[in-house]
């Protein structure tokens, strides 16, 4: 569609990422289009060689064995009623919806042809299913059309499957530069303003990484680096010979099955209902290390019925305004209390308004009496005299290290211990007796959000970033970010079946004596293996990011990494507010953004969001939107495209380049 002499060129927008991330912002720029711009065409290009929607991580070619680990009902890109954008609201069905909608189809005789492979996992999809990685990549696939199709008719979206390897300004008549996108493919577009979005990157491995490879090659052991397991080649991890593992989160979860299940391995249950594990003898035994020495806690296998938490309660932003004195907000002396404070008042409130029968007194007596509770001592004594079962009251200290302080007699011992951990998680988390678990969650997810606002502030000080945030970030992984249940039972019939075999708590991994090595302060021994596996994400590194964009941006100075307390997180230092980058010499550029995980404050902004929920993630991607598109409105994108533009276009975009198709 060329522009007639007429009419006013097309302001143009480069996402650089089509994952969850990116997709959440396209749909806040087509939704803000309007209100913003008017009539002002608008093209909005989205650059990512994997497909728009699900992006590398939830691309469509993995295994049906990989699932997602939130509930099909838990999972949105789309703005509901409790959101509080800025920008105009724009329901749409969250997974479950969606695939309950795709399964009618299917029984009506009219399923939509990409969608056949998916014709069982759709008939026995639930609101409390786990979706598998594929099916979840077909939705967000859906999401990003959905997106594009209903922006105004003054806004495409043109998809580039690409990879952008440079940026660099442009000198224009206008008032700021334009921004010259390359691609691999040698394209370049011309555009007013360009988002970082690429989500979690693969980086070169560290220092340490590094020693631990050429140990492995000098004694001819094998060591497999941090990366996206799901990609990895795992067969140099033998059968039957024992493999040391750092980590016991979602990244351990799927080298345990892509080395059980993919293997030819098969779960049963036995006549008692047990679920049982049979080998297919090409297993190797694995022993998996971490601090807290257990796994993530199981995600809960029901929804939150009745009324919901009425929070944030206490942790809130007007919490911490006007504070006399205080200044940056510390993570001991200003946050972390609160925080725990909040955590507290959504679990009890919802033991006594829905499981009244176990406790003392009425909620609203309770709520009074903590409210004026002095101090952490105080609340102890309230809950010890208006809850009689111990195991109905909240105690994070133990949820959060199971395995302080106890010591074992033996290996034996030790899995004994941690099979009955694993029964009786599982047990808690299927059972909606103990919603108040749930409602806790949610006052975490609640606590994320008021996190999210904060960092935007630029109030929290960099000492609480730097340390306390990680710290919660990790401790939220582990209580609300965990494994689906079916894959914890899994790990629990692995276990008993000698396949997967528990360390302790602050396992130590060595190099040493022509192996690797591992020994924890909860069980005499030392386990000794050829193969160690690190089972984590990369962190984010500017430094050693395998990523060609940023990669040449950092090597210029045209970006900087984040630094806290003195040292560099690696994640990309942008302004708070405007998520505007900055550049080694300290400027902000007008025309740069970041949003995400490589971006400093992303740790508290997801892909997608559980409905209902007023998502950080929504919040911060609106924003972003707005801030650039209202900067294009004012001025900032009038200079005359070059040739660039229109050339990098119509060489890539799809025929219906609007509807993304």
């Amino acid at each position: 569609m060329p522009a007639t002499p007429s009419s006013p060129e097309p302001l143009t927008v480069a996402v650089v990422g089509a994952g969850p991330g990116g997709t959440s912002l396209v749909e806040r720029l087509c939704a803000n289009a309007a209100g913003l711009l008017g009539a002002r065409p608008l093209r909005v290009h989205v650059v990512d060689p994997f497909p728009p929607g699900a992006g590398r991580v939830w691309r469509r070619e993995q295994s049906p064995l990989l699932w997602a680990n939130s509930l099909a009902s838990d999972v949105t890109l789309f703005t509901d009623e409790a959101s509080t954008c800025a920008g105009p609201i724009r329901p749409g069905p969250s997974l479950w919806e969606w695939g309950r909608a795709r399964a009618a189809e299917f029984r009506e005789g009219r399923p939509h042809a990409t969608l056949l492979p998916f014709a069982d996992e759709l008939a026995r999809l639930t609101p409390v299913s786990f979706p598998s990685r594929p099916l979840m990549s077909a939705y967000l696939a859906w999401v990003f059309r959905s997106a594009a199709a209903a922006a105004p008719p003054n806004v495409r979206v043109l998809v580039h499957r690409d990879r952008a390897v440079d940026l660099t300004d442009t000198v224009g008549p206008g008032p700021a530069p334009r921004q010259r996108l390359t691609l691999a493919s040698g394209a370049q577009l011309t555009v007013d303003a360009v988002v970082l979005a690429q989500g979690h990157l693969d980086a070169d491995p560290d220092p340490e990484e590094q020693r631990l490879a050429a140990y492995a090659r000098d004694n001819g052991l094998v060591y497999v680096p941090r990366g996206y397991t799901a990609d990895q080649d795992l067969d140099t991890l033998a059968p039957g010979a024992p493999v040391l593992v750092r980590g016991i989160g979602l990244a351990f979860v799927d080298l345990m099955v892509r080395v059980t299940s993919e293997r030819g391995g098969r779960f049963e249950r036995d006549g008692a209902g047990t679920l049982v594990y049979r080998p297919s003898g090409r297993e190797p035994v694995l022993y998996p290390a971490s601090r807290r020495g257990v796994p993530y806690r199981a995600k809960t296998g029901y929804e939150l019925t009745g009324e919901r938490p009425t929070g944030p309660q206490f942790f809130t932003v007007e919490a911490f305004d006007d504070r006399p004195g205080h200044g940056a907000l510390e993570w001991e002396r200003d946050l972390h209390p609160v925080l725990l404070r909040e955590l507290e008042w959504s679990y009890y409130q919802r033991l006594f308004t829905a499981h009244g029968e176990r406790t003392t007194g009425t909620w609203d007596d309770f709520a009074t009496a903590f409210a004026a509770a002095s101090g952490p001592a105080a609340t102890a004594a309230l809950v010890a005299r208006t809850v009689p079962d111990a195991e109905d009251r909240l105690d994070l200290a133990r949820l959060d290290r199971p395995l302080a302080g106890r010591r074992f007699a033996d290996r034996d011992a030790l899995q004994r211990a941690l099979h009955g951990h694993l029964a009786a998680d599982l047990a808690r988390r299927s059972d909606a007796r103990h919603s108040a678990d749930l409602a806790m969650i949610h006052g975490l997810l609640a606590a994320y959000g008021v996190l999210a606002r904060l960092l935007g502030t630029g109030r929290v000080a960099d000492s609480a970033q730097a340390q306390g945030l990680p710290e919660f970030h990790g401790f939220f992984s582990y209580l609300a970010s965990g494994p689906p249940g079916p894959r914890l039972e899994e790990m629990l019939a692995l276990a008993r079946a000698g396949v997967v075999r528990f360390l302790g708590a602050d396992a130590a991994i060595a190099a040493i004596d022509g192996a690797f090595t591992a020994r924890s302060p909860s069980v005499p021994g030392t386990v000794r293996a050829g193969a160690l596996v690190d089972a984590r994400l990369p962190e984010p590194s500017l430094a050693r990011t395998r990523d060609p964009l940023l990669r040449r941006l950092y090597t210029r100075g045209d970006v900087s990494e984040q630094v806290l307390t003195g040292r560099a997180t690696g994640k990309l230092a942008t302004a708070p507010g405007t998520q505007r980058l900055i550049a080694a010499d300290g400027t902000e550029h007008p025309a740069r953004h970041a949003v995400g995980h490589g971006a400093a404050g992303g740790a508290a902004v997801g892909g997608f969001a559980r409905p209902r929920l007023d998502a950080p993630a929504f919040r911060v991607n609106d924003a972003l939107a707005r801030t650039v598109l209202t900067r294009l409105a004012e001025g900032g994108g009038e200079a005359e495209p070059d040739a660039g533009t229109r050339a990098g276009a119509a060489a890539t975009a799809p025929p219906e380049a609007r509807d993304v198709a």
